[in-house]
């Protein structure tokens, strides 16, 4: 049953929701105080639909946090040093382009999205038309009752399959929209001290898959001359792929996407780009467009300016983004991030 949709002015806010966590916590949210504890789930609040009338002259939007309720750390990140660039081809030639696209709705449990399902849908098209992959080549794990469950199991053997196939040459795309969380860091790669993670279908019954096994699995695997470009919609995901180097748009520089401790083990030898719908301590929003039903903010934004934009400077790409959020909704507490594994010149083009 999906949760009730109530309407509010734009200054009421979304509740926050809890999740099982293997190690006891407290959590500081926004709004609210929360607590884990071992095989125990501590269920304080519910999940809410809501929906807002939008300051943004184009639509109403309806929008809700894609928040597993982690624990994390709002605390500012010292500013790190400057690292050369590093200068991507003008126009890379793929040998062959592979996608893999996971999009989870949780349907029939208590966290319930709505959106999740349609971002599929509404990336895929892209893909196909515009991006130039071949539908045989895109893999897809949405709990619609369609296809493969994007169970944990399911991701993690997909995820091996595409890093596993990549060769020179080679782009490859990863799309994850769902919930996402942070946990405290144990081995010392996290700058601000927790590890962030994706929520496959089953996470109550299998766990989560966190940043580090995700680092493991997809990216350290690729052969040199691959490219991999991905992009999570989901919340706390700014450093979702454990890559070295993070891009300050307000500085026009990279900083320090992990620990410096950490860079060399975190490396890769592809190229690989991870655009990601809010920083680590932040919500993505689900929002319903004009004539669309409700899907994430990020993907909206990446499927705007990607599908509208040839040969244009990443730098440029980024801005337009991140305007596209603030102009879509206003009061969303959600900066859309951009981390790589080498810092690459902002002012070339950038393609899919």
């Amino acid at each position: 049953m999906l949760p009730e949709v109530i309407k509010i002015d734009d200054k009421s806010f979304p509740a926050a929701f809890d999740l099982l966590r293997r190690e006891h916590h407290t959590c500081k949210r926004r709004w609210t105080y929360a607590s884990w504890e071992l095989s125990r789930i501590q269920k304080t609040n519910i999940l809410e639909e809501i929906t807002v009338q939008g300051h943004h002259r184009l639509a109403e939007f309806s929008r809700c946090p894609r928040s597993s309720g982690a624990p994390y750390l709002n605390r500012r990140v010292s500013e790190a040093s400057y690292f050369p660039m590093y200068t991507q081809p003008s126009l890379p030639s793929p040998r062959r382009k592979r996608a893999l696209l996971i999009g989870i709705n949780y349907k029939g449990q208590r966290y319930e999205l709505r959106g999740c399902n349609n971002d599929i849908h509404n990336l895929l098209p892209c893909l196909i038309n515009q991006w130039g992959y071949d539908p045989t080549d895109i893999v897809q794990l949405i709990d619609d009752g369609c296809g493969p469950l994007p169970t944990r199991y399911n991701i993690l053997l997909e995820m091996r399959r595409l890093a596993f196939y990549a060769r020179a040459g080679d782009s490859l795309f990863f799309y994850f929209s769902g919930h996402g969380g942070q946990i405290r860091d144990l081995d010392g790669d996290e700058v601000d001290g927790y590890d962030e993670f994706i929520c496959p279908v089953d996470y109550q019954q299998s766990g989560v898959i966190n940043d580090d096994e995700i680092h493991e699995i997809m990216v350290k695997p690729l052969a040199a001359g691959s490219r991999l470009t991905a992009l999570f919609d989901s919340c706390h995901s700014g450093t979702v792929l454990d890559l070295p180097y993070l891009y300050d748009s307000r500085q026009c520089k990279f900083t320090d996407g992990v620990t410096p401790d950490a860079r060399i083990r975190k490396c890769s030898q592809a190229e690989v780009f991870c655009f990601s719908g809010c920083g680590d301590s932040e919500e993505s929003e689900s929002v319903v467009m004009p004539g669309q039903p409700i899907g994430g903010l990020m993907t909206f934004a990446f499927i705007h300016v990607f599908s509208r934009t040839q040969a244009i400077a990443f730098r440029s790409i980024f801005e337009q983004i991140r305007a596209f959020v603030r102009a879509t909704l206003p009061d969303a507490k959600q900066e859309p991030q951009f981390s790589c594994s080498n810092p690459l010149d902002t002012t070339l083009p950038f393609y899919i």
